[in-house]
């Protein structure tokens, strides 16, 4: 007998509106509480590349998860404290310090470069007489001066602004913190509550591929890109400190941060150092200003190319698998979207992206979407196969007499 009770299906139509009516909900609850996604981001990201280490203490020692995560934001807390304590001083020194120093190169800067121009250079037999140019040094650099000064007087309340800002900071690093702990938390869950959610008969294997590929780019980006970036700006930091430029610690720690931006993050990084090694006059090396930055621009390139080609394959690896332009691309939609924050995730939102759409396009034409993967292995699932009542024979009836 049929249930007449069971709720009907839905039309096509009706199904095709209720999506597009719950996307456009969800996209209005985005603009408007933009401002909350980048907290909930960046928890997420550091639950992502804390939670190797608390699988690792769930694995191998005898307390559970919840002591793991405890243990290891507490060890997290404190490292994040002490670095904070020990450098902050330091940085915040060298920060108002550039400040200072970039105000003086404008100033004096066009003196100080035109005075150099004057100067013949010789290469060998040749010698070069810049002032025989047909420039006006002089004019050029006054209106550049000009044009840059009402910019760094007001970046000279840099200091007293960051200091008022502090407060607002140290709350969303509490809020990010508590939300990270609830991430890490709930985190063996989500791949189950997502599986679960979109299951469908036959497709189950098809969401399994796709979230181990997915988290295939995003943790050979997060987590390599986040060693990639601590790494340079140590070496950045030592080899600056070694050759003598000021605010070595500074400069070392932007390269780390600007690391996370494709391309113009390592040319600001080496350009800034350049600069600063030009301007800054005496050196232990006994070079001139010329030669000196020359020296430093020569060492920050060598530097960006050992990172391209030996240690970001080796630590990031093919993770992305997407063109450099559109990389590039993706930056600068990134920053329009979302700042600084749709900056650095451009490259691993446009390879999940990448992913779901070859996906599609190949379901579309009936292709197998994972063709140069191997199959995963089959495991028996937890639903049950439908129960089905044995066929019992009746005795047969006698027939009635005619």
């Amino acid at each position: 007998m049929t249930n007449n009770l069971r709720s009907p299906n839905w039309s096509n139509s009706t199904k095709i509106f209720v999506a597009a009516f719950a996307t456009i909900l969800l996209s209005l609850a985005i603009w408007r509480f933009q401002s909350v996604i980048g907290p909930l981001v960046v928890a997420g990201i550091i639950a992502y590349i804390l939670n190797p280490l608390i699988v690792m203490l769930d694995n191998r020692t005898p307390m559970r998860r919840g002591g793991a995560i405890g243990i290891v934001y507490g060890v997290f807390a404190l490292l994040v404290f002490a670095l904070l304590t020990v450098a902050g001083v330091t940085i915040y020194q060298q920060s108002a310090g550039l400040i200072e120093f970039s105000q003086i190169i404008i100033v004096n800067g066009p003196e100080q470069l035109q005075a150099f121009l004057i100067k013949p250079i010789s290469l060998g037999p040749w010698t070069f007489q810049p002032n025989q140019l047909a420039f006006d040094f002089d004019t050029i650099m006054q209106q550049l001066a000009s044009a840059i000064q009402p910019i760094l007087s007001q970046s000279a309340q840099f200091v007293t602004v960051a200091a008022s800002m502090t407060v607002g900071w140290v709350g969303w690093a509490v809020l990010v913190y508590v939300l990270s702990i609830y991430f890490a938390i709930d985190w063996p869950r989500f791949g189950g509550l997502i599986s679960d959610a979109i299951y469908q008969p036959g497709y189950r294997q098809d969401v399994k591929r796709l979230l181990s590929e997915t988290g295939r780019i995003w943790n050979g980006y997060l987590r390599g890109q986040t060693l990639l970036a601590t790494l340079m700006a140590v070496i950045f930091t030592i080899v600056l400190w070694i050759l003598g430029v000021r605010y070595a610690l500074l400069l070392g720690v932007l390269a780390g941060v600007l690391d996370f931006i494709p391309f113009v993050g390592a040319f600001i990084t080496v350009a800034l150092s350049t600069l600063i090694a030009f301007f800054q006059g005496e050196n232990w090396l006994g070079l001139s200003p010329l030669w000196f930055g020359l020296l430093v621009l020569g060492v920050g390139i060598v530097l960006q190319q050992i990172e391209g080609n030996w240690l970001n394959p080796r630590i990031v690896g093919g993770a992305l698998g997407l063109h450099p332009l559109l990389v590039m691309v993706g930056a600068i939609m990134g920053s329009i979207l979302a700042g600084l924050l749709g900056v650095m995730l451009a490259a691993p939102v446009l390879a999940t992206v990448k992913l779901l759409g070859v996906y599609a396009w190949r379901k579309m034409f009936d292709l197998d979407p994972f063709p140069n993967l191997e199959p995963l292995p089959v495991v028996e699932t937890s639903v049950p196969p439908p129960s089905v009542e044995p066929v019992t024979s009746e005795p047969q009836r006698p027939l009635p007499d005619a």
